[in-house]
């Protein structure tokens, strides 16, 4: 081999190695099948300029719950308390709840034979399912009514159904015009791997403007749902001694937490348990 050769292959390695340390670590690994990440926003609320939140969890290594105080003692409690009280290591708001009736959600939602809201609500476009009848079926996946007509073929499949608002499905934003009001936002999702996406924005934007920065991250997103906005708005993780808390508010009244100070009690939760 000549020097001139020589000189060409040290120079390739040197390059790909610069390249390669230089590439940013997106995710940080909490155990095998679950990811942390925090992404700056491609865009700059008014308010702050907190990075958003994201879990990723691998359906293969850990099964869903959908816990309801409807279903168990009528009492709420915050995220950190279902994690406690039901073994959880994550848990996010499952649904918005009705103001008439603070343990109903407002979207239709079922988990086994509970039944929270037996009403499908014609505004709410999207089921996350979970926890499928037959084996062979995703274990959890997101059904959208607006644009497949077997939906409710494939919402009957699954024990456990939440409907919401939709805000990104097959990749592309769904709805939801521009508004004045700015929300933090509790959201879940899937990306096109069919890794659930538990997401926390503590910072307040317009659903619009948030559902842009969604597509913007390299989190290769497929579906979103709309869960919860406002001081509700709740990510909890507290696997092995990881512990995040994060608490959010409107435009109005804005702060975050990191610890265990919320009292913002919660009706309902989607939570997160090892697979045995």
């Amino acid at each position: 081999m000549g020097l001139l050769q020589s000189l060409i292959i040290l120079l390739a390695v040197s390059l790909f190695c610069t390249d390669s340390k230089a590439e940013p670590q997106l995710w940080k690994m909490l155990d095998e099948g679950l990811y942390l990440g925090e992404f700056a926003s491609t865009l700059k609320s008014r308010i702050s300029n907190f990075p958003i939140t994201i879990l990723k969890i691998n359906p293969e290594f850990y099964s869903f719950k959908l816990l309801c105080a409807s279903e168990h003692d009528g009492n709420m409690r915050t995220a950190k308390q279902w994690c406690n009280e039901f073994g959880l290591l994550a848990a996010i708001n499952a649904s918005m709840y009705k103001d008439t009736d603070p343990l109903k959600s407002t979207g239709y939602m079922k988990n086994y034979n509970h039944i929270n809201n037996p009403h499908i609500n014609p505004a709410f476009g999207v089921f996350m399912v979970f926890n499928p009848i037959d084996s062979s079926m995703p274990e959890s996946r997101f059904v959208d009514r607006r644009l497949q007509k077997e939906w409710k073929a494939q919402i009957e499949k699954y024990h456990t159904v939440v409907q919401n608002y939709r805000m990104i499905s097959k990749g592309k934003r769904r709805g939801w015009p521009q508004q004045q009001k700015l929300y933090s936002t509790a959201a879940v999702g899937m990306d096109k791997d069919n890794n659930v996406l538990f997401i926390h924005s503590p910072s307040p934007y317009s659903t619009h403007d948030f559902i842009n920065i969604l597509l913007s991250l390299p989190i290769d997103i497929d579906s979103a749902m709309y869960l919860e906005g406002g001081p509700d708005a709740t990510l909890y993780i507290g696997p092995k001694d990881i512990q995040t808390k994060s608490e959010g508010r409107d435009g109005t009244l804005f702060g975050k937490n990191f610890g265990d100070l919320s009292t913002f009690t919660l009706p309902n939760v989607i939570g997160i348990v090892k697979r045995k």
